[in-house]
Order: C-alpha cells, then sequence, then structure tokens
C-alpha cells in the first residue's frame, strides 16, 4: 500500500488516540438524560405504553383506549393502557411527567389533570406546561347549565336576573370542592356578580340526583348526563360551556351567545407525552390523531361513548388551549380562595 505524499504511517499510539476520540465523539452523541430519543425510522420498535391518570371505566380510560386501538393498528406495536388513577388525575399525570421521553410512554391528558389540579394544588409535581409535551386534542365533552323546572327561568338572562333577585338564595351542587361543577359557578359568579350559595355534594351521581329531585336549584354537568331528563321535563337545559354550539344539542346556546364574558371551558381531552420527547414522535403521533379524526368511523366511535370530536389541530393548538384553562382556572381559584382538600 502506498501513502499519499507527506502523509505517514499510523503507528500504535496513534490507533489508541484515535479509538478514544471515536468513543467520546459517541459518548457526546447520546442525550444528557442517557436515553437514545426514537427516531422516526426506528420508531416504534417495541410496544407503546399509554398512562391513563384515572381508573378503567371513566372518560379518561374510554378516550385512551379508542385511541390506543387506533394508534396499534397505525403503528404496527401494541399500545398497551396503564390506568394510573387517583388525586384528579394528577397522580397519572406525575407518571407521564416522570417517563423517559424516548417515545414509548405517552399519556391521556384531560381539564382535570392540566389545568383544575394544578390550579387548585400549587404542590403538585409536576407543572403541565414545563414538565408535559401535548401532543393533540382529540374530543370533548360539552358542559350545560342546568336548572331544576321549578326555577322559572328560560334563559340564562332569565335566571341571572333571578339570581339578582333572590340575592344570596338560589343554590348550586357541584360533585365537590375543586371540581370543574364547582369551577364553571364560580367563573359565572366572577363574570357576573350574582351570589350563588354552593353545596358540594361527593360525587356526580349524587350532584345530579339533588338536582333532579329539586334539592338545588342550578348545576353544571356533562351535557349526555343531562338529556335524557331534559326530555323527560325533569331538567331546563340553558346553556352548554364551550367554544361552540353542542353537535346533538344545537338549540342551546354557549354563554358567550347568551351574553356572558366569560372563557369557554369543555372537559377536552388529548394525548401527551413526557417534555423533551423527540420532536419526530410528536409529529408522528399527531399526524395518525389528525388522521383519525378525518376518519367517519372513527368520530362515530367517540360519538357513541358521549364525546364530540375535535376538528385535526397541532401540537401549538393543544398546548395554547392547556395554557388558556390553566390561566382562567387558576384565576378563578385565588379569587374564590379555593384550597385543596387534605
Amino acid at each position: 500500500m502506498s501513502l499519499a505524499a507527506g502523509a505517514r504511517p499510523v503507528r500504535g499510539a496513534d490507533l489508541a488516540r484515535l479509538r478514544a476520540a471515536s468513543l467520546a465523539l459517541a459518548a457526546c452523541s447520546v442525550p444528557a438524560s442517557g436515553v437514545a430519543l426514537a427516531q422516526p425510522g426506528a420508531w416504534p420498535a417495541k410496544p407503546v405504553r399509554m398512562v391513563v391518570p384515572f381508573a378503567a371505566g371513566g372518560p379518561v380510560d374510554a378516550v385512551g383506549r379508542t385511541v390506543g386501538q387506533r394508534l396499534s393498528a397505525d403503528l404496527g406495536q401494541p399500545v398497551i393502557i396503564d390506568n394510573r388513577g387517583g388525586a384528579g388525575g394528577s397522580i397519572g399525570m406525575e407518571a407521564i411527567a416522570r417517563a423517559q421521553p424516548d417515545g414509548y410512554t405517552l399519556g391521556v391528558g384531560s381539564l382535570g389533570g392540566l389545568a383544575l389540579s394544578p390550579a387548585i394544588d400549587p404542590k403538585l409535581r409536576y407543572d403541565p406546561l414545563r414538565d408535559i409535551a401535548p401532543i393533540g386534542a382529540v374530543a370533548i365533552t360539552h358542559y350545560v347549565l342546568a336548572v331544576h323546572p321549578a326555577v322559572p327561568a328560560k334563559s340564562v338572562q332569565d335566571l341571572l336576573r333571578i339570581a339578582r333577585e333572590r340575592r344570596g338564595q338560589l343554590n348550586y351542587g357541584s360533585s365537590g370542592v375543586g371540581s370543574i361543577s364547582h369551577l364553571l359557578a364560580e367563573l359565572v359568579e366572577g363574570a357576573t356578580g350574582v351570589q350563588l350559595v354552593h353545596v358540594a355534594y361527593k360525587g356526580t351521581g349524587p350532584a345530579v340526583a339533588a338536582l333532579l329531585s329539586g334539592e338545588i336549584d342550578i348545576g353544571f354537568m356533562p351535557l349526555p348526563t343531562s338529556e335524557g331528563a331534559a326530555k323527560a321535563g325533569r331538567l331546563r337545559l340553558l346553556a352548554v360551556t364551550g367554544t361552540r354550539r353542542a353537535e346533538g344539542a344545537r338549540q342551546l346556546p354557549t354563554l358567550l351567545e347568551a351574553g356572558l364574558k366569560v372563557h369557554p371551558v369543555e372537559a377536552s381531552y388529548g394525548i401527551v407525552g413526557p417534555s423533551g420527547i423527540a420532536r419526530e414522535v410528536v409529529q408522528r403521533v399527531n399526524a395518525l390523531l389528525n388522521a383519525a379524526l378525518g376518519s367517519p368511523e372513527f368520530r362515530q366511535r367517540l360519538e357513541k361513548q358521549g364525546f364530540e370530536a375535535v376538528p385535526p389541530n397541532s401540537p401549538e393548538d393543544y398546548a395554547r388551549q392547556v395554557r388558556g384553562d390553566l390561566d382562567v382556572f387558576r384565576d378563578v381559584v385565588r379569587r374564590a380562595g379555593i384550597k385543596p382538600e387534605v
């Protein structure tokens, strides 16, 4: 073998130095966490875990399983549901936040875990804006402002007039202090100046039963829960709380359309991951979610479970929604002086 002019043979010591330099360069290419982030061509090479921050059988679990089955078919790898319930979703959200950002742990985000719990408890061991990566919104459940038929209100403005006339006499029920049904009422009180009496129950079931019996006057509840009672004349529905009218109840205005200057709120569900997850994985999962949201079969499956599928959206869209909800409910909690229950 001939050498180029000016070149010198590689001796043993030179070879050792070259090997050391190669090892150092390889070490620099590994992320500081020690975890090689998934690459678009290789991911997923094994099953993906989907953390559901609530027990099996609830709405968050239903969304997780519906999305998980779709992603499993699209990715060619099992998506394994991991229910981590407790503490209003914060235990599961912490598990997502602390997971390795290698693309093999995803999770289901909800209004409770991403906005309500963080707004109420500043001591949570995760920050939804810092530790969670939004990937894409999937579905919503509309909340509705409902009254018992004994309350002679046919519209939101009627109800506000009656509430002012009976200052401090109308009461509303919630599924507990700091629940969405509690905070929605606080949001309306703050926007309108009306004074209502809060009656906290231990769960949605008892609160709904109290409204149906006339024990309480007003309640905010999921639209699917209230529709049957409204058709039977046991409840009167006045408005939905979200950004647009509900597909199944187009006759109901939004609170904004009814003249209330409030932040629109829906029980939203989406897919998230731990902060630091590879951008390529986020983009691929988001693209698959948007393809699913464009599928009539997928949308109908969600609708049969009581959800309304959202339009295709970006991770940035979902992040803005989470940030907006968190800002609003932090303000509501601060103004109302709500403290975490111990």
